[in-house]
């Protein structure tokens, strides 16, 4: 499985980080307009806001190379949680694009948001 790629420190990700869960919940909504909440699996999946600033321009490149061979968002991939550094599988990334910057020469940023699915 495919790893998302570490920047030149070794690190996966920059401060701040965010970081938040929920859970995977299917709504029906009947006729009279009431709704009923169903929880489809009862495990938390984990999302990861990524903003990366300064990067240099082979990490922004790394980066966008990523985004291209994952297809944006539909292929599968491994990722390294930056607070504990255990290896989560079956993540992909959730925007079906990824905002990248050229701010100077050799310099760039990056924001995209990283979800664990259920595989």
């Amino acid at each position: 499985m495919t790893t998302f790629p570490l920047l030149s420190t070794g690190a996966v990700a920059q401060y701040p980080l965010s970081r938040g869960t929920s859970y995977d919940v299917d709504i029906v909504r009947f006729l009279d307009g009431s709704q009923q909440r169903c929880l489809v699996r009862g495990k938390k999946l984990r999302r990861w806001l990524i903003s990366l600033a300064q990067l240099e321009e082979n990490e922004l490149a790394n980066v966008e190379q990523f985004f291209d061979a994952m297809q944006g968002n539909t292929e599968l991939f491994m990722f390294i949680d930056p607070l504990t550094n255990e290896p989560i599988p079956n993540c992909r990334i959730s925007n079906p694009a990824i905002l990248t910057q050229y701010a100077a020469v050799g310099s760039g940023s990056a924001v995209l948001w990283i979800e664990e699915t259920n595989g």
